[in-house]
């Protein structure tokens, strides 16, 4: 049985949060030491990051621990609670990643395919050149811009998958809008709600991208532009791609420490 029955196409509603939080938090919690290993590279460990779509602030409690000053975006309020309370330490906002106002900073980070999400009405693929102009503006000499977007044939065909907790099940069905390279997620979720389970529904829009055209607009923006299937020794998800866009340095140059030092 159920108790409720609702749907909603906002992002990331308080079941859909707290799902995403205690049963999908091995991307964030994989990628986070690999980013921190990137920025102590570059001399920036102990300086301020700005995480767009933060989520629940895992990668934030990553940073914050190593020393970061952490600045968090999310559009989700329900995430943005599950923030606050796991890196009290660290300044979370509730915002578009396009609205928000970026503070001066040594890197930017925009993991999970933040950038693809459709949430936001001002959301397109050719939108995305002007916010890359706005964290190039946003960046210190040699900052850093890491994130990772989804390419086009994403999940094409893909069946119906589930997962599941003690109080939680997550299923979720895959349609692809082939005329707009856009990935529809269905998402369906079952939380105990005491001897009952609620129901609550969310349809997640995600853009899939060209790598090459990615490219030729960060670089277009001024960036130095690196792409992998991996950061670190920790691999992206299948057909994802990540980019790391640098600044570039002025005056006195922040080049990579070498192994050891």
């Amino acid at each position: 049985m159920t108790a409720g029955n609702t749907h909603s196409s906002s992002a990331y509603g308080t079941d859909l949060a707290m799902v995403h939080d205690v049963g999908f938090g091995g991307f964030a919690n994989g990628i986070a030491p690999e980013f921190i290993m990137l920025l102590d590279r570059y001399g920036f460990r102990g300086e301020t990051v700005v995480d767009l779509g933060c989520g629940s602030g895992i990668v934030a409690r990553h940073l914050v621990d190593s020393g970061c000053q952490v600045v968090g975006v999310d559009i989700s309020p329900a995430m943005i609670e599950l923030a606050r309370c796991r890196v009290p330490e660290a300044t979370f906002h509730v915002d578009s990643f396009r609205r928000f106002p970026l503070p001066d900073c040594a890197a930017v980070t925009a993991f999970g395919e933040v950038l693809a999400y459709q949430f936001d009405a001002a959301s397109r693929p050719r939108g995305l050149k002007t916010f890359f102009r706005k964290v190039h503006s946003s960046l210190r000499p040699g900052g850093l811009f890491v994130f990772d977007l989804p390419e086009v044939g994403l999940d094409c065909d893909r069946p119906p998958t589930w997962s599941e907790g003690d109080d939680w099940t997550c299923l979720v069905r895959f349609e692809t809008d082939t005329r707009r390279d856009q990935l529809v997620r269905h998402i369906v979720t079952f939380v105990r709600d005491g001897t009952h389970f609620r129901r609550q529904q969310e349809v997640h829009r995600v853009q899939l991208f060209r790598s090459e055209e990615v490219t030729s607009q960060l670089r277009s923006c001024g960036f130095r532009v690196q792409r992998a299937r991996r950061l670190g020794a920790f691999p992206m998800l299948p057909g994802r791609v990540l980019f790391t866009a640098r600044k570039s340095p002025v005056g006195a140059s922040r080049s990579p420490k070498s192994p050891g030092k």
